[in-house]
């Protein structure tokens, strides 16, 4: 049976394909949270030109923040998280906070808080 060669043009792209397939060293994860005491101050700064409705939804997250409400907080930053008019910067600082509420409502549903396990299972529930 005869094969048939494969254009030289081909043969190139297919040969680039493989090299330049496994050089990357780092795959992009998603966004990482800010520290814990990194939220107030980063949600203010991207915050600080916003219309005085957003920026009231970001005062009321971060007091629920400061009160450890973490349940409040997170379903506040959610709801940021989903405006339409965002910048690009403010849906990344603001999903960025709301990894980091999140994780501090892990923390606390592991320490026995009923109100964050029961948040995060109704939570995984509606996923």
């Amino acid at each position: 049976m005869n094969q048939l060669p494969l254009p030289a043009w081909f043969s190139c792209l297919l040969l680039a394909l493989f090299i330049t397939s496994g050089c990357s060293e780092e795959k992009y994860t998603g966004p990482e949270s800010f520290g814990p005491d990194e939220v107030n101050p980063a949600m203010n700064e991207a915050f600080a030109d916003a219309s005085d409705s957003v920026k009231k939804m970001v005062q009321d997250a971060l007091l629920a923040y400061s009160k450890q409400d973490f349940k409040g907080s997170s379903s506040i930053i959610n709801a940021i998280c989903n405006l339409p008019d965002l910048s690009d910067p403010q849906r990344q600082t603001a999903s960025r906070c709301l990894l980091t509420v999140n994780d501090e409502l892990v923390k606390a549903a592991e320490s026995g808080d009923k109100d964050a396990q029961r948040f995060m299972q109704r939570r995984s529930a509606m996923k």
